[in-house]
């Protein structure tokens, strides 16, 4: 037990050999034992411990994370019968527009992919179910942002500050609160290419009927194809829509 915060010092050990097998695909017994810190005898008993419990499986090429974790990982994301309503507004999205759409839900400060559908003509993002992302880098997620009390939009800042993903992300604390209340103000979000240089999105965030946040949708692209009336309103009034419809679905589900 670690005394000073309250955590148990073989577990954190354990989840440190997972996050490294997450990072690093593969890893043989050497490099886990390097890596981290331990000697190869402490090592190898996380590593077999793991492996028995069926997380980790032992390959040619080293240890690696199993299947285990798509099953918990799918349990997760269908757990809320609200994130299986938001999957199927994603995939309508997705169809109506030709775009990329997702649902992302705040954890811990983040914002989290929870799914995404790509339309016929979405380009490649680096986003997939389970990515974490800051909060405030995303269209969702500035919905979602503004869609919480001032002093946990604080508390957020405080533990993970303002970090740039590119050079258009927002990193200043009066610029972010001023763009929150533009948010309340119109009713959606848009981040120009805050996450992704060339890419813009706009976002919503969804509300259970007692006005708890419980995510955001957003539709993004290129800016080629997001810009004008497209981006302006179209896919706003889209966007608006379905979440109007997926809050409904959700408080007389």
């Amino acid at each position: 037990m670690n005394a000073q915060t309250n955590t148990v010092s073989s577990v954190e050990k354990a989840l440190d050999v997972i996050e490294l097998l997450r990072e690093s695909g593969t890893a043989r017994l050497s490099t886990v034992a390097r890596d981290l810190d331990l000697s190869k005898s402490t090592a190898h008993r996380h590593l077999k411990t793991l492996e028995q419990r069926g997380y980790v499986v032992d390959t040619d090429d080293g240890y690696a994370l199993s299947l285990q974790f798509l099953d918990l990982g799918e349990f997760t994301r269908t757990r809320n019968p609200a994130y299986q309503l938001a999957m199927e507004k994603v995939d309508e999205l997705a169809r109506r527009t030709d775009e990329r759409a997702q649902f992302m839900v705040e954890e811990h400060g983040r914002a989290v992919y929870v799914y995404r559908k790509t339309g016929n003509h979405a380009v490649k993002a680096d986003s997939f179910p389970g990515k974490r992302v800051p909060v405030h880098a995303s269209a969702a997620g500035l919905a979602i942002l503004s869609k919480l009390p001032d002093s946990r939009v604080e508390a957020i800042l405080a533990q993970h500050g303002l970090e740039a993903l590119t050079s258009k992300t927002i990193t200043d604390r009066d610029e972010l609160f001023a763009e929150l209340e533009c948010i309340r103000e119109r009713g959606y979000s848009i981040n120009d290419q805050g996450t992704i240089e060339g890419l813009r999105a706009v976002g919503a965030a969804v509300t259970d009927a007692d006005g708890t946040v419980i995510g955001g949708l957003s539709i993004s692209g290129p800016i080629n194809r997001m810009r004008g009336e497209r981006f302006e309103e179209e896919f706003p009034s889209l966007l608006l829509g379905a979440t109007n419809e997926l809050e409904l679905n959700i408080a007389y589900q």
